[in-house]
């Protein structure tokens, strides 16, 4: 059975999809076999690895059943297969919400289309869409674990208490089984204002967060542009370093 972690934050630009292929593509280095799911409309996963096109098979196209779910999986050459997303994904919000308003089961649609293709996959990543997206209800009711990346600042800090609330209201109306990987602090640095608040971030006692931090890097950001994991395409770098810990951590908590 596959081992499902959602990446997850409602704040943006808060290294979520970059910590979802990079999670994933070490994974894939490691021998295990790997699918990232880009459940986020906003397709930043998909474009991630130079894949985006509004006309291909998605998300939305298997999940509506006008394509199988394997004809909307690429296989890239880093090892991880890639469930894709477009811009066609903004109409499952319209349809989960008529079938909400009719009565009709909508958070389930995800695992159903997930499930039978689990047994082809060790580790499933999923990109998250943000929060109120119906398509999150999905995602919280199929993953076994969420994993939160935070900036550290103020707003990750005071945002603690309302992240471990809604874990447990997830887990009482939709997934009971639903566990809290940790938090994962990204954008460190040594000194300064994110270090005093990196310190009272894993000091806390609300919710967990890894060991290993991601330390500001701009190897990260070039290796976006170049539609190329970090660990290909800077092994060296802190950045890779940084995100191989990660995925020790990962193992560790999981496979224990």
């Amino acid at each position: 059975m596959s081992i499902k972690i959602a990446i997850t934050n409602e704040k943006g630009g808060c290294g979520k999809t970059t910590s979802a292929v990079n999670i994933s593509a070490i994974l894939a280095e490691r021998g295990y076999r790997v699918l990232l799911a880009d459940v986020d409309p906003q397709s930043y996963a998909t474009m991630y690895y130079g894949l985006y096109n509004a006309d291909d098979p998605s998300l939305y196209d298997a999940i509506t059943g006008v394509w199988p779910v394997n004809d909307a999986i690429v296989k890239t050459v880093f090892g991880v297969d890639v469930l894709k997303s477009n811009t066609k994904s903004m109409r499952l919000e319209e349809m989960l919400t008529e079938y909400k308003l009719r009565g009709r089961a909508y958070n389930d649609l995800l695992s159903k289309l997930l499930t039978p293709i689990e047994s082809d996959y060790d580790y499933i990543i999923i990109d998250c869409p943000p929060q109120g997206y119906k398509l999150l209800e999905n995602v919280q009711r199929y993953a076994d674990y969420i994993l939160i990346p935070m900036i550290p600042d103020e707003f990750a800090l005071h945002s603690l208490r309302i992240k471990a609330e809604s874990l447990i209201e997830i887990r009482r109306t939709i997934n009971p089984h639903l566990r809290l990987l940790g938090g994962l602090i990204i954008m460190d640095e040594k000194n300064g204002t994110k270090a005093i608040y990196r310190d009272a971030l894993q000091s806390q006692d609300v919710i967990p967060f890894f060991s290993a931090t991601v330390r500001k890097n701009i190897t990260l950001s070039r290796a976006i542009n170049a539609h190329e994991p970090i660990n290909t395409y800077a092994k060296h770098c802190n950045g890779n370093i940084d995100y191989q810990a990660v995925v020790n951590e990962i193992i560790g908590r999981v496979e224990k």
